[in-house]
């Protein structure tokens, strides 16, 4: 490559696998100061990219109604000129347009039938590696000789977030606990009547406000003494509300990792699950906080298990008092 390399980092999912790949792009913008860092990604995620400093383009792999097809991803890589394509989420159509692209380095994973379309490839064993999702994104920067694990996602805080967040919860508010009750499917939830009653013991016994976030009608009705933001926030204006609270609450979500990534204390509710579980996929600033059930979860179908109904939100409320140090 002649002059600052132009990256492209591939991870056209869902919000939290993707702030959980930030890492690769502040790395390669430490090592590569005059680099150009650019992201593929989903529309709803990449709504984000007012938080990351760090990036400098992003490509939304969309026509409006659908993921890009072939000869429009093509297109955009070339018209980005990248000299490099990192591929951390693998799939045949983004490892074809990088090379019909004819982008000069393609990184990606050793074990897939298409592999072979990369011409720089890492051996990343991913499903059950007890390895955190970040540390094998990171692996991937191998070709470059760089070699790092263990770090933080990162997001920064913007003045329209602070605004926005100002409007919806008041300059002058009260402390409050951000509770997340919904959630994208990708991993077992906690019961929402759970989240109810626990949102009751937060006001009563400890004494703080309860913001409900969220764009899922399927949350149903909280107290009326919360502040129900439900639908009614962009990404933006829930990164302010998070950044102002005490503690975020909620599943493995993508919202809990924007918590994490800003820098708020999390608690969050996995299962023991060596796929879905939080040695993989829990908020790497706050690993302590999480809660899980006592049993190892070995539900064959994830859609149905209810493991985490053995966490009570008794239990949780204990968990809750030694998180903020009742």
């Amino acid at each position: 490559m002649k002059g600052p390399p132009r990256i492209l980092i591939i991870r056209p999912d869902r919000l939290g696998d993707l702030i959980l790949s930030l890492p690769v792009a502040e790395t390669l913008k430490q090592r590569f100061p005059e680099s150009s860092i650019a992201y593929l990604a989903a529309p709803g995620p990449a709504q984000i990219r007012p938080l990351v400093p760090y990036v400098d383009d992003w490509h939304i792999d969309s026509d409006g109604r659908n993921r890009l097809g072939l000869t429009q991803l093509i297109q955009v890589m070339k018209s980005a000129r990248f000299d490099c394509a990192i591929e951390l989420k693998p799939s045949l159509r983004t490892a074809s347009a990088a090379l019909f692209a004819r982008i000069y380095i393609r990184i990606g994973t050793a074990r897939r039938g298409f592999s072979v379309l990369y011409n720089r490839r890492v051996d990343v064993h991913r499903k059950g590696s007890s390895k955190h999702q970040t540390d094998l994104d990171l692996e991937l920067l191998a070709p470059f000789g760089i070699k790092a694990s263990g770090l933080f996602p990162r997001l920064e805080q913007t003045s329209a977030a602070i605004t926005k967040a100002k409007m919806l919860v008041g300059a002058d508010t009260k402390p409050y606990i951000v509770m997340h009750p919904g959630s994208g499917g990708s991993a077992p939830n906690w019961p929402i009547d759970y989240y109810r009653r626990l949102a009751v013991m937060i006001m009563e016994s400890a004494g703080y406000g309860v913001v409900i976030t969220g764009n899922n009608d399927r949350i149903g009705n909280f107290d009326e003494r919360c502040s129900n933001l439900n639908g009614k926030t962009d990404m933006e204006g829930l990164a302010g509300v998070i950044a102002r609270a005490t503690l975020f609450i909620s599943g493995s979500t993508g919202p809990l990792h924007l918590a994490d990534s800003l820098g708020v204390s999390c608690m969050g509710f996995f299962i023991r699950h060596k796929v879905v579980g939080p040695v993989r996929w829990g908020p790497r600033r706050n690993m302590a906080n999480v809660v899980m059930p006592d049993m190892q979860c070995d539900c064959r179908d994830l859609s149905r298990c209810d493991c985490l109904r053995q966490v009570t939100p008794e239990i949780a409320m204990n968990k809750f008092k030694s998180i903020l140090g009742s």
